[in-house]
């Protein structure tokens, strides 16, 4: 949302609300202060919008939304990334109690009553602020049931001084929650503007989010009806969505991404396709960007922007931390092979680091930087060590655990840095061999390279999402029809980003859902995807991860670079339990018709 609009007024006091259920708030300001104007009401707006639960750069799973650690984010228990050694964090049991009843309370409380008003209103505006009331609270419930399967519906604002058992509400069936949801965005869709500011809902942003949520419905019907087979919550329908349901789920949320077409488009500004995609996260005038969350520079207020090129430039140009989150080879290698082997299987010399580049696909090239590319207009030094003597396939390097320590060269006297100012071998640098070149902004002066100084959106929903939607969705109804439409979305993002195009012979869900995972990369995206296909216990399965290791020949004056694990070597396993998270403990305290908890908690 955007976060210099805020309206930082007493009204949001009165939005605030205690997480049991559905409390009232205070109210420190009369209804008739709020409904009866634009102003009151777009105030009462901007505070549903604030707590959308946006997993952006300052969210963190185990903690929450607009929080600091960015670094303990989703991508870390994907393969996507690794940490460097003082954040690194290896607990995949993700979940902070996400309960969200004080936001949803606060759209229920706006839905009921600004009609009351309606005398004060012009209809349009009442019908397109109701329309945002619904979808906000939409996505409410949308960030419940991702996480926990079947929560509570709760449409009207509870009277605090009932009864306590009318107070304890039931958990409804996970099926009813999705069709809660798609209820909801679609008055949203019917009652909101084609167009509106950056930040608010209209009709396709709606359209967009219930395209990705009737996704997730489809995938959890077709693949995870079998899943925890008597168990409790399965057993009533807490858990699991009826296989009968998939296509229905796979048709709404093709019907509604087909809405966005000719509405928005991808990004294709520049000709050189690696440029132009890593742009496209720095044009806020983008025409593929659906819905955004915008942070701007306030001396006064350090929560309005975010440390995202802090956190994650090379060690060598940030003040502070630095290479938090770096691309894993096996990230980067999803877009093809890095090749540094000649077809013999030895070792490619290379002239200069960056001359490895040349191989790269654009957005493979897009998402990282490699070791000898140039940020800020400084080449990144990334080395894991030398050769001091002739290479062999048994040499072993020479190495370092500081960026300070050097070799001289008895036969020459030259001396060498051992380990790059970036790394490899500090625990303070990067752990990969690669830097997260997404969403950086490479424009940053480097003195402005520190916490809380960066601005740039992030893009919530974008066009490429979409069209990944809508090509999942249609090659799941199964036609010929439908088929060669998933053929046509997939090969536009793949011909956005310099790829090969599919034939129709080419394509199958796993390829479709390939392209999903690099397109939509760091994007706190593939988490949530390998839990709704089903397939995250299998893809994550004792896996462990690998990084690419520059390394400088003194005697050749050449660089090589080797594929290994990374230097943590550590191990990942997905739990089937992980599928879902447990109800917040302290919620069941307060309401024991919340149980039975989700399987195998």
């Amino acid at each position: 949302m955007k976060i210099k609009q805020i309206l930082i007024i007493a009204l949001i006091g009165m939005c605030g609300a205690c997480n049991t259920l559905d409390v009232l708030p205070p109210n420190f300001l009369k209804d008739s202060d709020i409904f009866t104007s634009e102003s009151g009401v777009t105030a009462y707006l901007t505070r549903l919008y604030s707590e959308l639960p946006i997993e952006d750069f300052k969210y963190r799973r185990d903690a929450g939304f607009n929080v600091f650690e960015s670094f303990f984010g989703l991508g870390i228990n994907t393969g996507e990334y690794i940490q460097a050694d003082y954040v690194r964090n290896w607990d995949t049991n993700s979940g902070f109690g996400y309960w969200p009843y004080g936001n949803i309370r606060n759209a229920n409380y706006f839905i009921q009553t600004l009609p009351k008003y309606a005398s004060y209103l012009q209809e349009s505006d009442m019908k397109a602020w109701l329309g945002e009331a619904y979808f906000c609270r939409a996505y409410y419930y949308f960030g419940l049931v991702k996480r926990y399967g079947g929560v509570p519906i709760v449409t009207k604002p509870q009277d605090p001084y009932a009864p306590l058992d009318s107070l304890q509400v039931p958990r409804n069936k996970e099926v009813e929650v999705y069709d809660f949801i798609s209820n909801d965005l679609q008055k949203a869709i019917d009652y909101l503007p084609e167009t509106s500011v950056a930040g608010r809902a209209n009709k396709y942003v709606a359209a967009a989010l219930k395209s990705r949520a009737m996704l997730f419905a489809g995938s959890i019907a077709k693949y995870g009806a079998n899943s925890y087979v008597g168990s409790d919550a399965q057993v009533k329908g807490l858990v699991g969505i009826p296989a009968e349901r998939a296509q229905d789920f796979f048709q709404q949320s093709y019907d509604a991404a087909k809405l966005l077409e000719g509405k928005y488009s991808l990004y294709n500004v520049n000709p050189d396709k690696a440029q132009n995609y890593q742009d496209l996260f720095l044009d806020e005038n983008s025409k593929e960007n659906i819905f955004i969350k915008q942070y701007v520079y306030m001396e006064s207020v350090e929560n309005s922007r975010h440390s995202w090129d802090a956190l994650n430039s090379p060690q060598q140009m940030t003040n502070s931390y630095g290479a938090c989150m770096t691309p894993t080879l096996d990230l980067v290698e999803l877009f093809g092979e890095v090749k540094v082997n000649d077809d013999a299987g030895n070792p490619i010399r290379f002239d200069k680091r960056s001359d490895l580049l040349a191989s790269l696909t654009p957005r493979q090239r897009a998402v990282a930087y490699y070791p000898g590319e140039e940020l800020r207009g400084i080449e990144i030094d990334i080395q894991a060590g030398l050769f001091t003597g002739n290479y062999t396939p048994t040499a072993v390097p020479r190495t370092a655990t500081s960026t300070l320590a050097t070799y001289t060269d008895k036969a020459t006297g030259i001396k060498y840095r051992i380990m790059g100012l970036s790394g490899m071998g500090d625990g303070s640098t990067t752990r990969s061999g690669l830097i997260m070149k997404k969403y950086m902004n490479y424009k940053m002066p480097l003195a402005d390279v520190n916490l809380w100084k960066s601005t740039q959106h992030w893009i919530d929903m974008r066009y490429a999402e979409v069209l990944l939607n809508r090509a999942e969705a249609a090659y799941e109804l199964g036609t010929d029809e439908m088929k060669a439409d998933a053929l046509t979305q997939i090969n536009a993002i793949r011909d956005r980003g310099g790829d090969k195009l599919f034939t129709m012979n080419d394509l199958t869900i796993d390829e479709i859902r390939m392209e999903r995972r690099r397109e939509l990369c760091f994007e706190n995206q593939t988490w949530w995807d390998l839990r709704r296909w089903r397939i995250a216990d299998k893809v994550i399965n004792n896996t462990q991860y690998h990084a690419l290791y520059p390394y400088y020949i003194i005697k050749e004056g050449k660089y090589i670079f080797k594929k290994d694990l990374e230097f943590h070597k550590a191990y990942y396993t997905f739990g089937l339990q992980q599928y879902y998270e447990p109800i917040p403990g302290g919620e069941i305290n307060m309401n024991p018709n919340l149980l039975p908890n989700n399987p195998l908690y």
